[in-house]
Order: structure tokens, then C-alpha cells, then sequence
């Protein structure tokens, strides 16, 4: 059967040949078919295959891909869209999920904003696979297509920066996620499939998918797919197209410390982080924060033996929140080791980085910082108090780093339902500039026993030094246990 949707004149000329012409010509339909209409053709690896499966069982709501990088997912999301357009032209999607859509055809796709310019990942894959000339696409205004119409289908393109209001609106069928939102945008597009609908999470865990790890997960583990680079591969995958070979070679370069996420589309430590109600989008600044000039600066500091003094400085806004302007070091603080600097060295650091701020409080960890040292036989306090840099003991509660924590939660915390607002909103902002502060909030969790772990704690620390230096304390220094170093 020759498809409707090859050239006129070919169907015309193709009634009017011999076997061996109609067969030369209907190779030559095949060519051109495979070259304008390439999802009736798309073929899905092993693990994307299951997913497919997974979405076209009848009365799952939310359906979570949790991918490694390079399966595939952004034209396995873009040939579902295909297929519910087109319906019954590849077999992979024949399931009433797709033959017979019964929900309104109206799809949300949200993305990270980079992804989503003409050259990138998603609309390079559209003109990829869809069949050209049966779609348009729209710009209506944005940068990039923010819309795609074909027959009676509307998909709007978002992105996660948008304001959370601008998700409220709408009546959708499918809400597609390229990654975890914000739990705020997370709610919000729930709320548009009020007719019925799915939502389909396509992610590489990585760690702003913490809070959903810990809330969405649970709910639906039996509609959770996983997929790792293998997946994809030629050799031991199923309908693979990555090399073995390059594979490890990518692996090999990835960050370790993502590789569980970026390779094998895992990452379950996720699930104990001790900051789940932090969120990029709200409680990191847009960008770097200044210093307004009757601003009283803070100073925290929590030293270290075996690696440089972690360092932070923040203010209190009149509107009730907590700035955190600084840190140092300003480099991957959690993969340093050793420090060759001294008191006067850190007091050097310290002058430099607090040009033109007014600080009027300085904060240190009492438990190190009271600690006499054999050689000196002065305290880190008493030797800062020398060079003209006087600290105030860290606060003292009982069950401390819970307290703390506790604290730190409650200024992070806001209604993630309500808009934010001059009354509702978080009272700790950070500047985008602090990535060892980020990295731990983002990072630090709970071990299998329910302890915080040591990893990513440190500027943590600071963090709660100065949430609770504002709190009733008795401010009584520990026992004096002799150490051999400091700095």
C-alpha cells in the first residue's frame, strides 16, 4: 500500500508501471518517507521501549524515565507527541494510549530555557522526526517556538524560569516534564489536568530533583522506568546507537560525584537530603547580590584542620531576610585538601574581601575555636582577638545540629501554594556566587541512620551559626580538649 502522504505525481505515475518500475518506485516512496516522515520509523532502546509500555497502561497518572545522559530521552518524548498526533503509523505506539486519546489535546512541555532555542536538543528533534510541512510552529513573541499546532493538537513550550503564575492557567491532557521542576511549578501544573490527563518526567536525577525523589517517588515506584548508558549501547543494549568504547570514555571524564545520576539515571541518595525545601529558583538570587551601604555584615567562620576555614558573609535585610552576599574559598571547597595558611594569613583574606562592608558581627564554630593549642597554649579566639579580629562563640543548645537545622528549615520554609510575596516568602537568600553554600544545601543528607552526614556539612555549619545566633543561647564553651593544630 503506497501512503497518501507521498507525492501526487508518484501515486499518478506509480498506476502506470510494470512490477519492476512499481517496485523501483515504491523503494523510492520508502527513501522519501524515511527522509519526511522519520517517526514512523523511530525505534526505542530497551529501557525507553518499557517506558512507552509503562505510559500506555490505562490509569497511570505520573510516569517517571529516570535516565542516564545520551539514552535518548528528548526524541522519545518528541516521537509520544508524534504518535498521539499521527496515530497507527508506528507499531511501537499502538496501544489505545495512542490509537485512541481520550483526554483534551492540549500538551505542556517545560525545559530548561537553554534547551530550547532553535539549535537546541527539542526543536532540533521535532524538525528531525515530524513529517514535514503537517506542523507549525509558533514563536508568539518569545525568543524560541513557544508553541507547535498540528491537526488539533496544541503544544505549549514553557521553561523553568518562568514566573509560577504563568503556569497557572490552561486546561492540558499531558503535562511533560524535561527534568524535576520546582515544586511550586510542580503544583501548579497539576492543577491543568482537571479533565484527566497523564504527566510524563523525563530526568537525569541530578540533585534539584531531591525534593522528588522524597515526595513523588514513593507514590509511584511501579511507574518508574531507569535507564543507564549501556542501555543505549551497540553492544549490550537492546536497539542501541552509543559505541561501549565511547561510552566509558565519557564516563570516565564525568564528574564523580554525578556519575550516578549523568551514567546510570540513579541517584537515590537524594532521598535523604536534610534541605528539601530548598529550591534554586527561589532561594538563589538572579544575580550576584550587593552590599546596600547601611548594610551590618555578618561573619562566620568554621575552621579546619586538615583544609582551609570555610568562610561566609550575610546581612539582615529590613524586609526580615537573611542575605548571604560571600564565601570563601571561592572554588570547590569540598574537594580540597591540606592548608598552608596561617592567622595572618586568614586575617589578609578576611580585610580583602570586606572592603567597604560595615561588619559588625563575627560568629566562629566555639567548639574548635575554644580549643587550646598545645604550642601556643592560646585558643583560634584568643589568636584572632591578637590581630584585631574579635569573634563570638557559635551558639550552644542541647541537640545542637538539630536545632540548628530546624532553623535553618523555618527561614528556607514559605506556602510553595501561594505566590511569593513581601509576606510570603523565604527569609535566606543567597548569591549565586556561593557555590560551596548552594552545593551544600543542595547536597547535604541524611546517612541510613538518620545522622547528617559529614559530606557537604560545612558550610552548612555557617549557615546555622548565623540562623541561630539570634536565638537564646547560653554561649557556654565546651571542655577544653588540647589539639596539636589549627590553620
Amino acid at each position: 500500500m503506497i501512503s497518501q502522504d507521498c507525492p501526487e505525481w508518484l501515486l499518478n505515475k506509480c498506476s502506470k508501471l510494470s512490477k519492476t518500475e512499481l517496485r523501483e518506485q515504491l523503494q523510492d516512496a520508502l527513501e522519501w518517507k524515511k527522509e519526511n516522515s522519520k517517526f514512523e520509523f523511530y525505534e526505542p532502546n530497551g529501557q525507553t521501549e518499557k517506558f512507552i509500555e509503562v505510559i500506555g497502561q490505562k490509569g497511570g497518572f505520573v510516569n517517571i524515565l529516570s535516565a542516564a545522559n545520551s539514552v535518548g530521552k528528548t526524541s522519545l518524548v518528541v516521537n509520544i507527541f508524534a504518535n498521539l498526533i499521527w496515530p497507527e503509523q508506528n507499531n511501537w505506539f499502538s496501544s489505545e494510549f495512542f490509537t485512541n486519546w481520550e483526554f483534551p489535546k492540549r500538551i505542556r512541555y517545560i525545559t530548561d530555557p537553554k534547551l530550547v532555542e532553535e539549535i537546541g536538543p527539542f526543536h532540533s528533534e521535532v524538525e528531525k522526526w515530524w513529517p514535514k510541512g503537517k506542523y507549525e510552529a509558533i514563536k508568539s513573541g518569545k525568543q524560541y517556538f513557544s508553541q507547535y499546532k498540528a491537526k488539533d493538537w496544541v503544544i505549549d513550550v514553557m521553561t523553568y524560569d518562568q514566573e509560577v503564575r504563568q503556569f497557572e492557567g490552561g486546561t492540558m491532557g499531558m503535562v511533560v516534564f524535561d527534568e524535576p521542576p520546582p515544586r511550586s511549578i510542580w503544583h501548579a501544573c497539576i492543577a491543568r489536568l482537571r479533565l484527566g490527563g497523564v504527566i510524563l518526567v523525563v530526568m537525569t536525577p541530578l540533585t534539584s530533583a531531591g525534593w522528588f525523589y522524597d515526595e513523588v517517588v514513593p507514590k509511584h515506584r511501579d511507574k518508574i522506568v531507569y535507564a543507564s548508558m549501556e542501555d543505549a549501547c551497540k553492544q549490550h543494549g537492546v536497539r542501541g546507537h552509543l559505541e561501549h568504547d565511547q561510552i566509558q570514555r565519557i564516563i570516565s571524564e564525568m564528574d564523580p560525584e554525578q556519575v550516578e545520576a549523568r551514567a546510570y539515571g540513579r541517584a537515590m541518595y537524594l532521598s535523604g537530603l536534610i534541605f528539601k525545601n530548598f529550591d534554586y529558583s527561589v532561594h538563589v538570587a538572579k544575580a550576584p547580590l550587593s552590599v546596600p551601604e547601611d548594610a551590618k555584615v555578618w561573619h562566620i567562620v568554621d575552621p579546619h584542620i586538615d583544609k582551609p576555614f570555610a568562610m561566609m558573609w550575610g546581612y539582615w535585610g529590613k524586609d526580615g531576610v537573611f542575605y548571604q552576599i560571600a564565601e570563601w574559598p571561592n572554588q570547590d571547597f569540598y574537594r580540597m585538601r591540606g592548608s598552608v595558611h596561617g592567622i595572618q594569613d586568614y586575617k589578609n583574606i578576611i580585610k580583602q574581601k570586606e572592603q567597604g562592608w560595615n561588619v559588625t558581627k563575627r560568629i566562629i564554630d566555639r567548639h574548635f575555636a575554644e580549643t587550646r593549642n598545645l604550642y601556643s597554649n592560646r585558643t583560634l579566639r584568643e589568636d584572632f582577638r591578637l590581630v584585631g579580629i574579635p569573634f563570638d562563640p557559635s551558639y550552644s543548645t542541647k541537640e545542637e545540629v538539630d536545632s540548628g537545622i530546624l532553623r535553618v528549615r523555618s527561614v528556607l520554609n514559605y506556602n510553595v501554594k501561594k505566590p511569593i510575596d513581601s509576606v510570603n516568602c523565604p527569609k535566606y537568600m543567597v548569591s549565586p556566587t556561593c557555590l560551596n553554600t548552594i552545593k551544600g544545601f543542595l547536597r547535604w543528607t541524611f546517612d541510613e541512620r538518620g545522622h547528617p552526614k559529614e559530606e557537604y556539612k560545612d558550610f552548612m555549619d555557617l549557615v546555622r551559626y548565623a540562623m541561630m545566633a539570634n536565638m537564646p543561647s547560653r554561649q557556654e564553651p565546651p571542655p577544653r580538649i588540647p589539639k596539636q593544630l589549627y590553620g
